[in-house]
C-alpha cells in the first residue's frame, strides 16, 4: 500500500497526482495523460501519453459488420497496442470512424502504417491525429 495516496479533488475539478506516483509512472508538467474509467466504472485508469511511445489515429472505415475487428487485428498484426479508441457512426451502414490512441514502442511507429494499411478494404483514410 506504500504506493498509494489518497487525495481530494477541488472545486475546478483538479486532483493531485503525487510526486512518488508521477515517477512511477514517468509524468512530467505538461505531459497529456488519458483518464478511462474501469470495466466497472468504479475506478479509474491514468494513462500518460509519451509522444515517442504513442499515436492518435484517425480511421475512416467502412460501417459494416466486421470492418472494425478487421482493422483491429490489423493493428494487433502489426504489434500496436491499443490504449483507447472511440468509434462513431457517420453515415448509417456506409462510412464510420474510428479515433484509436496506440502504443507504437513495440511496432517501430507509424511512418509505415499507411503503406501497409492500404491493403485493407473496409479501410476509406487513415489521419494521423497526433
Amino acid at each position: 500500500m506504500e504506493k498509494t495516496f489518497v487525495t481530494k479533488m477541488d472545486s475546478k475539478g483538479r486532483v493531485l497526482i503525487p510526486d512518488h506516483i508521477r515517477k512511477i509512472l514517468k509524468v512530467e508538467s505538461g505531459m497529456e495523460i488519458v483518464l478511462a474509467p474501469d470495466e466497472n466504472g468504479m475506478g479509474v485508469k491514468l494513462l500518460p501519453l509519451l509522444r515517442e511511445k504513442t499515436a492518435k489515429l484517425r480511421f475512416l472505415i467502412r460501417d459494416s459488420p466486421g470492418s472494425l475487428a478487421e482493422v483491429a487485428e490489423f493493428l494487433s498484426a502489426n504489434r500496436f497496442s491499443i490504449i483507447m479508441s472511440e468509434s462513431r457512426m457517420i453515415q448509417k451502414n456506409k462510412l464510420a470512424e474510428w479515433d484509436v490512441i496506440v502504443d507504437t514502442s513495440q511496432s517501430g511507429g507509424v511512418e509505415k502504417l499507411r503503406d501497409r494499411i492500404s491493403g485493407i478494404s473496409a479501410v476509406k483514410n487513415l489521419v494521423v491525429v497526433k
